[in-house]
C-alpha cells in the first residue's frame, strides 16, 4: 500500500503561545495530523474525545507553563485517565534543569525537547516514543494473545473427551441401524459435525500465529485456518 494512502498519526500540541505552536506546525504538518489546544482543559477535552477530526491523538506534545493549569497537571490527569493514560507525553520546555525534568518524568512524561525547538532533535524524539508505543502495543497484545490460547486449548482438551464418546456412540447406533432407517441419516449428520468439531478444536490447539478475519459489524476475529501451523 502507498505511504499516501496509510493514515498519518495525530501529533496534539498544547501551548499558550501562537509562536510556537506556528513553529511546531511547520516542523510536523507533512508527517502528522495536528490537532492544537492553547490551554490545560482544552488539551484534555481534546484528548479524552473520540469524536473529533482525528480521535484521540497518538502523541501529545506538552508546554509546561501554561496559564491556568500548567503542564505538570495535565499530564498526571491524562496519566489518571483509562482512555489517555498510554499517550506518549513529550514535555516541550526552555527549563532544562534537573528539577524540572525530575518533576515532567514524574507528573506522567514520556520524554522532552528543549526550547527553541531543533527540527532534527524534535522528529527523532517524537519517532522513538510513538515506536516504544506500537512495540508495547504490539507486546501487549501478543502476551494477552497468549494467555487467549492457552485458555482455548485447556477448553479444548477438555472437549474432546466427550465429543469421542459421541462419536463413538453414533457409530454404534449406525452399525446397528440399517442405512435406510429414517433416523439413520440423522445419526450421519451428527457424526459428521462432531467429526467437524473436532478438526476445529485441533486447529485452535495448534496456532502458532495471529492473524484475523473480517467478522460482523466491523470486528475482527482470529482466523483458526491462516493462524494454526496446518494446512486448511
Amino acid at each position: 500500500m502507498s505511504d499516501k494512502l496509510l493514515k498519518k498519526q495525530n501529533i496534539l500540541i498544547v501551548d499558550d503561545a501562537p509562536a510556537n505552536i506556528r513553529v511546531l506546525v511547520e516542523i510536523l504538518t507533512d508527517t502528522y495530523d495536528i490537532s492544537v489546544a492553547t490551554n490545560g482543559p482544552e488539551a484534555l477535552e481534546i484528548a479524552t474525545s473520540r469524536t473529533g477530526l482525528y480521535g484521540s491523538p497518538d502523541l501529545i506534545l506538552l508546554d509546561i507553563m501554561m496559564p491556568e493549569m500548567d503542564g505538570y497537571e495535565v499530564c498526571k490527569i491524562l496519566r489518571q485517565n483509562p482512555t489517555t493514560k498510554d499517550i506518549p507525553v513529550v514535555f516541550v520546555t526552555a527549563n532544562t534543569d534537573d528539577g524540572t525534568l525530575q518533576e515532567a518524568f514524574e507528573s506522567g512524561g514520556t520524554d522532552y525537547v528543549r526550547k527553541p525547538v531543533n527540527k532534527v532533535e524534535l522528529l527523532a524524539r517524537i519517532k522513538s516514543a510513538l515506536t516504544h508505543q506500537e512495540l508495547t502495543k504490539k507486546l501487549l497484545e501478543e502476551e494477552k494473545l497468549e494467555g487467549v490460547l492457552e485458555m482455548a486449548g485447556a477448553i479444548c482438551h477438555e472437549l474432546n473427551q466427550p465429543m469421542q464418546s459421541i462419536l463413538g456412540f453414533s457409530q454404534l447406533l449406525m452399525d446397528d441401524m440399517a442405512e435406510d432407517n429414517p433416523n439413520y441419516e440423522y445419526i450421519r449428520i451428527i457424526k459428521s459435525q462432531i467429526d467437524k468439531m473436532g478438526r476445529i478444536t485441533k486447529k485452535l490447539m495448534r496456532i502458532t500465529r495471529y492473524e484475523t478475519c473480517e467478522y460482523i459489524e466491523s470486528t475482527k476475529i482470529i482466523d483458526i485456518y491462516k493462524a494454526s501451523d496446518e494446512e486448511a
